[in-house]
């Protein structure tokens, strides 16, 4: 089964804004000067996102750069599961589910103490959590992937559903 990687740098451009100011340093020199956030500091980020993932999306950063940087949690992405992903609409929406289903696949990974343990039905719950909160502003905003997978979560097959669009092989952007 072929699976797509969607690189992480795609929401790093869209929290911290494509026009994000440049430094006179080399690329290199300031991701060795950056540090690697801890567990700790990347949950508590993680927590105030989830809590207003609209209002909070500044807070993306720290759980970001310890998902890519850490080595202390592996998340494989699945081309069919976020192939939402690939549809027009607002940047600040688009990085806000896209943080959200990170943001859970790892709080998940460091709940059960498993960095191997890609957990995209914990994705995918927040993600849904993060979907509601924007349908809440966003009336009329709606993807018809979290629809269908709001409903499997109503019905207690979250798992199963998620599954299943992973191994959807017509599944495509």
């Amino acid at each position: 089964m072929k699976r797509a990687v969607i690189v992480l740098g795609l929401l790093v451009v869209f929290a911290h804004g494509i026009s994000r100011a440049q430094t006179d340093q080399p690329a290199a020199a300031v991701v060795a000067a950056k540090k690697v956030p801890s567990a700790a500091q990347a949950l508590a980020a993680w927590q105030d996102f989830r809590a207003d993932p609209l209002a909070r999306l500044d807070r993306t950063g720290p759980f970001l750069d310890f998902i890519r940087d850490s080595g202390q949690v592996h998340i494989v992405l699945n081309n069919r599961l976020l192939a939402w992903m690939y549809q027009p609409m607002d940047d600040a929406l688009k990085a806000t589910l896209y943080a959200a289903f990170l943001g859970g696949n790892m709080a998940a990974q460091l709940e059960a103490r498993k960095s191997s343990d890609n957990d995209d039905v914990a994705g995918m719950v927040a993600a849904l959590d993060a979907y509601g909160q924007v349908r809440k502003v966003h009336g009329d905003f709606q993807l018809p992937l979290f629809e269908q997978l709001a409903t499997a979560r109503a019905e207690e097959r979250l798992a199963a559903a998620v599954k299943a669009i992973k191994a959807d092989s017509t599944s495509s952007p």
